[in-house]
């Protein structure tokens, strides 16, 4: 049984342009592997963090959405717990339909 899940991740805000393409293929990479399609994907750019991680005080979010079988997220869980570029993310189930913009988008920093 598949679902909708979505994730938003927290990365480096100082990568370059190249670091940041290289990561977005490789995550991209990932999932069409594991023979998951992102269905939405969304940059909301670098924002301040409440409290630091890793000496970052800001961060580069990214947010997709995607439907895949629960046992995906076990593998994207350790594909994105050792990327040295991402600071932080967090994987949950959506209520939404797939290909929704999120209230975020047309928000500002």
């Amino acid at each position: 049984m598949s679902n909708i899940y979505e994730t938003t991740i927290i990365v480096k805000p100082d990568l370059a342009n190249d670091q940041v393409k290289n990561l977005n293929t490789s995550i991209d990479h990932f999932f069409s592997e594991n023979n998951v399609t992102i269905g939405y994907k969304e940059d909301w750019g670098i924002k301040n963090l409440k409290s630091q991680i890793n000496k970052y005080s800001k961060g580069s979010f990214k947010f997709m959405r995607f439907y895949s079988p629960p046992d995906f997220l076990k593998k994207l869980d350790g594909f994105l717990k050792f990327n040295s570029d991402c600071l932080r993310f967090l994987i949950t189930k959506s209520s939404n339909e797939l290909e929704e913009a999120s209230p975020q988008v047309n928000k500002d920093n």
